[in-house]
C-alpha cells in the first residue's frame, strides 16, 4: 500500500518523480494564517528497500555572496528553512508508516538540509550571551551616524560585526547521525567542523599559522581573530552560523564593539593577515631596507569575497562530507 504525504514543499515533486510516484495537487486552506496556500499530496509507489540506490547527502545551496544583504532578510531566510524543517518532519512523525516507506520519507527529510551564502548590510548583532558592556555606544540612543543597524538574535555569544567583504555562512542542517559523522547531534562538534571551513579557506589563500585559541570559539591567524562562530539549534536543525573577515574595514569592529566580548585581542581578516606575513618577510634575506616583499604581486585581486566564497563551498563539502546542489 502506498502512503498519503502531505508536505508544503514543491521539492517534493522531484523526489516523487523519480520514484514512480504520482503526483497531484490540490488546495488547501490554512486556518491559522487565514490564506490558501498550494500543497503537494504523493501517492508514492513504494519499492523494496534493496532497490533504493545509495546517494550522497546533499545540501541546497543558496549563493548570495555577491549580494548585500540586510539582516532581517537573511534571518527571515532562516527561519523560513527552519520551518521547512519542522514541517517535514512533522508530517513525518505524526504519520504511521510501514519500514519501506520509511526509507522514502527519510530521502526527503535527509533533502532539505541547505547553506546561505551572503555579505550583510552594516549590522551590529549581540547574541544570548552579549551584554551591552561590550558596546561603544549607548544602545538605547545609538548615535545618528553610526552607520550600523542594532540587533538582538538568537544565536549563542557575544557581540559581533557584520559589513561587507565578510562572507557569512548560514547551514541549516538537520544534525543525525544517520547521515553520516559530520551531523552527529553535538553542537561542540558541529561548531569545530565551522571553525575547520573557516582554517581551510584561510589555508587556501596562503595564510599561515592558522588555529583554534583554548577557551574561545572562533579561527584565528598568529593571534587575530579572522572569523567568528555563532548558533543556535532547535530540535537538532542548526542555524547561524559562520562569519569570515575576507576583505573588511577592521576599525569597524573595534570602533564600535568590544568584538565577541575579546578585549584583549585582535581582529584580523584574511587580506590583513596576508599583509602581516608580507611586512615580515622583510629582513629574511638580511637586507631590510629592501622594502617588503609581496606574496604575489596580483595579491589584491586574488583576495576577494567572491573567491573565498569558492573556497569555502570546497571546504564545507569537505568537512562535512556532503554535495552542494548549485
Amino acid at each position: 500500500m502506498g502512503a498519503n504525504i502531505i508536505i508544503n514543499s514543491g521539492e517534493l515533486f522531484r523526489f516523487c518523480s523519480s520514484n514512480n510516484a504520482t503526483i497531484r495537487t490540490r488546495r488547501k486552506k490554512e486556518k491559522k494564517r487565514g490564506r490558501f496556500e498550494r500543497v503537494i499530496v504523493a501517492r508514492a509507489g513504494i519499492r523494496h528497500p534493496s532497490e533504493l540506490q545509495p546517494t550522497n547527502r546533499r545540501v541546497k545551496l543558496i549563493d548570495l555572496s555577491d549580494e548585500l544583504v540586510p539582516y532581517d532578510t537573511g534571518w527571515r531566510m532562516q527561519k523560513d528553512l527552519l520551518q521547512k524543517q519542522f514541517d517535514i518532519e512533522t508530517a513525518f512523525t505524526t504519520s504511521n508508516y510501514g519500514d519501506s516507506e520509511e526509507d522514502h520519507i527519510e530521502k526527503i527529510l535527509f533533502e532539505h538540509d541547505a547553506l546561505i551564502l551572503l555579505q550583510h548590510e552594516k549590522v551590529i548583532t549581540l547574541g544570548t550571551g552579549s551584554t551591552t558592556d561590550n558596546l561603544k555606544f549607548d544602545a538605547e540612543e545609538p548615535p545618528k551616524d553610526l552607520g550600523f543597524e542594532v540587533r538582538r538574535c538568537e544565536r549563542g555569544g557575544e557581540v559581533t560585526v557584520h559589513l561587507p567583504g565578510q562572507l557569512v555562512l548560514y547551514p541549516i542542517l538537520k544534525l543525525d547521525e544517520r547521515k553520516g559523522s559530520s551531523f552527529k547531534p553535538d553542537l561542540h562538534e558541529y561548531m569545530r567542523n565551522l571553525e575547520e571551513v573557516a582554517l581551510l579557506v584561510a589555508k587556501s589563500f596562503g595564510v599561515e599559522k592558522g588555529h583554534r585559541e583554548d577557551g574561545f570559539t572562533g579561527a584565528w591567524a598568529n593571534g587575530s581573530k579572522f572569523a567568528q562562530v555563532g548558533v543556535r539549534a532547535r530540535r537538532w536543525v542548526t542555524y547561524h552560523g559562520l562569519a569570515i573577515n575576507v576583505d573588511c574595514n577592521l576599525c569597524d569592529f573595534t570602533k564600535h564593539v568590544v568584538p565577541c566580548g575579546i578585549g584583549d585581542r585582535p581582529v584580523g581578516s584574511i587580506r590583513e593577515r596576508l599583509r602581516s606575513q608580507q611586512k615580515r618577510t622583510v629582513g629574511r634575506n638580511g637586507n631590510e631596507d629592501e622594502p617588503p616583499i609581496l606574496i604575489d604581486e596580483n595579491d589584491d585581486k586574488k583576495v576577494s569575497v567572491s573567491i573565498a566564497a569558492d573556497r569555502a563551498l570546497d571546504a564545507f563539502e569537505k568537512v562535512f562530507d556532503v554535495s552542494l546542489v548549485r
